[in-house]
């Protein structure tokens, strides 16, 4: 219905809807757009988008969309592989509000959640008291409850854990008649009072009574005999003698023992009707799920294999080991990982380059009961034909780093070159174990008869892979195979009594396939559940029944164009401008809140447009020729790009690599060259200039400076926050102590270093370069200045690319002879040398750049692995280390920790404080948000800590002082201090 609504219409519907609530409403078409894909390989734009503060809001929003016939697409993390959360209608993103851990009960090991809470929040909540919910997504990160049970997740550990639908007691809904209700368990004389009356709910209840008498012996001929199987609807939840066919894992047992115990005489759950059909039958407000225990240990056992047929017929061997997680895991998977700056550092668990790996999961009470039974099941497996090598992991930290490789497999496999991407619409396929390696034999052969490969991991415990094809949706031919794949795929799967959907769901991949999986007697029964929750039809239609073609509604079409455009930067590795922005695949890594750097706005806001995600779509959108071609310079996309910090957090945690840092510079340069630059850009790109400036009028320029008519012609003229402290400037600046500075009498038997006397310490922080000087001096080395009048950096970070570009050329012809000579070129301020190191490669595009990015490192880097001439003073203290962002996604905290703690003793505490708020001028003209990012992790933290603060960043020490009162000095300045004679 929405396509023949006129703007002005979709306004004042807006309009009339907003009246009614507490959250926002949000229908123009260009931020709607935002949620018209998720991870999957569609996209549909919606009316627009509701943010419910309360529950309320949910009701309001539900009889307004049935009053206008419009659907209702609930939304949580938009991580759906197989596009149930986008839809044509109004969405519903829970995730900004509805997100608390309403209760939390240790005694009854339950949680009460909103649907927007988060999996790994409610997991940190209910760890504190030893306690988890079962599944584990591997997208924990941004994955919400809600999602998780409107999908039935599972998740690595589902051998113990089974199904989101084992951990549910009772759901609050909104139905679609805006009346709310609860689902729970049932007795029989509940059952019967419940069918009483004219309400919705009581017309729901009564066609449960007909199709529970009715298609009995239906759903015990026609149901998989399953764990893995998220297809359809539940109706085998209707049947006592269908669940105790199916392979039930010890926990879940005992969990469905304590339910009968709580409930006797429990008929069914009526709960566990609507876990798993996708927000199709009413619309979720509130859960009561179980928790676990937390296991004591874990460890993993890496078994590396010759082939993928050798890794699949191991998994019966390996399951008598009583293992909590067995997955496979593609070679494909170890070679993206080693070219991604995040993962690659993670791989200390792969030896060589291995075609598969299972991944081994041995939990336990004690460490060594963990230790000892890996031990046992080496032993055991030793001699698997194609086995190659064992790696064991039994350390935290080592475990740990399987597992992030393994939740980011999917994003990682994105990354794959070429324009064909292992693509999710038969991902999802399960077997009974027993046929799992004929299984994957016959796929492999589907595929290669329709002229492709796929990509292999998953749950192989529980014969539920995820295989994804190679395809590419801009190929006619490819749309074609992908149409035949999928029908090809159902018949073997039929063959072999398998579930097509095992753990994403059926969303707009698979729903079509329902009636040839079920059989037309069951598949009349999905629609008549569905016709008597939501006789309109509001909620998510498409989904489960009546669903489209595979080949409806793709994000990337053949003949499909993008808008040309003449770039700054090199784009060329990524397939030019707009393949950077469509590097995203939509699974939304960015959304996490509790970890890393990326996305410092996202984890103020909550708000999909500040996300890396939300950023690149917008962009992909614009220059896909979507939104009008003015949208590629409009201020909408503008204002998405202006909270981006440019922290390039996303460069490395993302593991699809989007860089949003470069793409929002060269955004900005196209931007400016419609628009022109305001004075404000080009005082604030002119960094260098202003602090030359103001170290030679030191210290008029101070006092000028802090009057309070200086702080409104700031805001005025820049947009500088007047609540914003300024630097001072140094009269006596770096270059000037340099010029008086005596050599050492010893001789620099390591040779020259040049050393970079950035613009921001030298004229503001005179003494952290002179720290550095007495540091490599002490080290060795004679110190040369690099004498650059600015790096560019800030020219970059505020679009001006033309002027960096100029200022680049000039900079590297001054370097390269060092460079050229095996000179390091190193640097105390993180963003200036590593604009050297990074940004130079792609501004310039040249084989000089290269050269002296090659040179160009952090002081840190170079002196970690080097021993000073003089040993320091060692220092007893604990000392807090707050990394830059642009050091932590390039190069990484641990030469600076393994710097300090070797030349000082002390100990390192490395704050996971992701980004400091500041972001050069971004603290400056968005105070606010500055503040709040900086008072997520890295305030609390450092007003906590009694010891020294140390912090590479410029702008992170300026950050920690205005938001703490504290002062921050750079790691140097801390060595150089414990030096005894310098």
């Amino acid at each position: 219905m929405h396509d023949r609504l006129s703007p002005a219409h979709l306004a004042q519907l807006a309009k009339s809807l907003a009246a009614d609530l507490a959250g926002e409403a949000v229908f123009d078409r260009y931020h709607a757009a935002l949620y018209a894909t998720d991870a999957s390989i569609y996209e549909i734009e919606p009316v627009g988008v509701v943010f419910p503060r309360r529950v309320e809001d949910v009701v309001a929003t539900v009889q307004f969309a049935a009053a206008h016939g419009l659907a209702i697409v609930p939304r949580g993390g938009g991580t759906s592989l197989s596009g149930q959360s986008i839809g044509a209608g109004i969405v519903i993103d829970f995730s900004r509000h509805l997100r608390s851990i309403v209760e939390l009960d240790p005694r009854e090991q339950t949680a009460r959640v909103q649907p927007g809470v988060v999996l790994d929040e409610l997991n940190a909540a209910a760890a504190r008291h030893g306690l988890q919910f079962g599944p584990d997504v591997a997208t924990s990160s941004r994955a919400n409850l809600g999602g998780m049970i409107g999908n039935n997740s599972a998740g690595s550990r589902s051998i113990v854990y089974g199904k989101v639908v084992d951990h549910v007691l009772s759901l609050d809904c909104v139905l679609a008649d805006g009346s709310r209700t609860t689902f729970g368990p049932v007795t029989t004389d509940d059952f019967h009072a419940r069918q009483s009356g004219t309400s919705l709910e009581a017309s729901a209840y009564r066609t449960l009574a007909r199709l529970a008498s009715t298609e009995r012996d239906e759903i015990l001929a026609r149901f998989p005999r399953l764990q893995r199987r998220v297809s359809g609807y539940n109706l085998d939840e209707l049947v006592p003698e269908f669940r105790q066919l199916l392979p039930v894992p010890s926990m879940v047992h005992a969990l469905r023992q304590r339910e009968a115990a709580r409930h006797p005489g429990e008929l069914f759950n009526a709960a566990r009707l609507l876990v798993g059909s996708e927000g199709t039958l009413a619309c979720l407000t509130e859960a009561l799920v179980h928790l676990v225990p937390l296991p004591a240990a874990r460890g993993v056992l890496a078994l590396h294999f010759a082939t993928l047929a050798d890794a699949v017929a191991a998994v019966a061997c390996v399951l008598p080991l009583d293992p909590s997680a067995v997955e496979l895991f593609d070679g494909l998977i170890v070679r993206m990982a080693r070219e991604s700056l995040e993962y690659r550092s993670y791989l200390d668990f792969v030896v060589g380059d291995p075609e598969s790996l299972l991944l081994v999961e041995i939990s336990g009470d004690t460490a060594a009961e963990v230790a000892a039974r890996i031990d046992r099941a080496q032993a055991e497996l030793a001699g698997q034909p194609g086995l190659q090598s064992t790696v064991v992991a039994l350390e935290p930290a080592q475990v740990a780093h399987v597992w992030a490789c393994r939740k980011a497999a999917l994003p990682l496999m994105m990354g794959v070159p070429g324009m064909r991407k292992p693509i999710a619409f038969v991902e999802d396929t399960a077997v009974a174990l027993e046929h799992l390696p004929e299984f994957v034999r016959r796929f492999r052969e589907i595929l290669r008869a329709n002229g492709t490969e796929g990509t292999y991991y998953g749950h192989a415990s529980v014969g539920c892979l995820h295989i994804r094809p190679l395809l590419d949706t801009r190929d006619r031919a490819d749309v074609e195979r992908l149409a035949r794949i999928s029908s090809e795929v159902c018949d073997l799967v039929r063959e072999f009594g398998g579930a097509m959907s095992g753990e994403h769901g059926d969303g707009l991949s698979r729903s079509y396939l329902n009636e040839r999986m079920f059989g037309p007697r069951i598949y009349q029964a999905f629609r008549e559940l569905k016709s008597a929750f939501d006789p309109q039809g509001i909620f998510n239609p498409g989904k489960v029944v009546e669903g489209p073609s595979p080949i409806e509604h793709l994000r990337h079409l053949p003949g499909e164009q993008t808008l040309p455009v003449l770039t700054v930067f090199d784009f060329a590795e990524q397939g030019g401008f707009a393949g950077a922005a469509a590097q995203c695949s939509g699974v939304g890594v960015c959304r996490k809140t509790l970890s890393g750097t990326m996305c410092p706005s996202f984890m103020a806001t909550r708000d999909e447009e500040h996300s890396t995600r939300g950023r690149a779509n917008a962009l992909r959108r614009a220059l896909s020729g979507k939104l009008a071609t003015e949208e590629l310079c409009s201020r909408e996309l503008y204002d998405t790009f202006d909270l981006c910090l440019q922290c390039k957090g996303c460069k490395a945690e993302c593991p699809s690599n989007v860089d949003v840092a470069k793409l929002k510079a060269e955004f900005l340069h196209h931007y400016w060259q419609r628009h022109g630059a305001p004075l404000g850009t080009r005082l604030l790109a002119q960094v260098a200039l202003l602090n030359r400036w103001g170290s030679r009028t030191a210290p008029v320029s101070n006092w000028l400076a802090h009057l309070p008519g200086a702080r409104w012609l700031g805001q005025w003229m820049a947009g500088i926050d007047r609540r914003r402290s300024l630097p001072r400037f140094s009269r006596q600046h770096f270059q000037g102590w340099f010029a008086q500075h005596a050599a050492p009498r010893h001789a620099a038997t390591r040779g020259d270093v040049v050393l970079l006397d950035d613009c921001l310490t030298s004229y503001c922080e005179p003494q952290v370069n002179a720290a550095a000087v007495r540091v490599l001096e002490v080290a060795g080395y004679r110190v040369h200045l690099a004498g650059l009048p600015c790096c560019g950096r800030a020219m970059i970070s505020k679009g001006l690319l033309d002027d960096a570009r100029r200022l680049a050329e000039a900079n590297v012809a001054r370097l390269l002879p060092w460079a050229l000579q095996g000179v390091p070129i190193v640097g105390c301020e993180p963003s200036c040398v590593l604009t050297l190191s990074d940004d130079y490669r792609d501004l310039l595009r040249g084989t000089d750049a290269q050269t002296v990015a090659g040179a160009a490192r952090l002081i840190d880097q170079l002196l970690a692995d080097v021993p000073p001439v003089q040993e320091p003073q060692p220092a007893a203290e604990t000392v807090l280390l707050h990394g830059h962002c642009h050091q932590k996604a390039l190069v990484g905290v641990g030469p600076t920790s393994q710097w300090l703690e070797r030349t000082t003793g002390s100990k390192v505490q490395v704050v996971d404080s992701g980004c400091c708020g500041m972001a050069g001028s971004f603290g400056y003209e968005h105070y606010e948000l500055s503040m709040q990012i900086g008072d997520r992790v890295l305030f609390p933290a450092v007003q906590t800590h009694d010891g020294p603060i140390v912090a590479p960043g410029f702008s992170c020490r300026h950050q920690i002082h205005d938001g703490t009162g504290k002062r921050a000095v750079h790691p140097v300045e801390y060595i150089a201090a414990r030096l005894p004679q310098v």
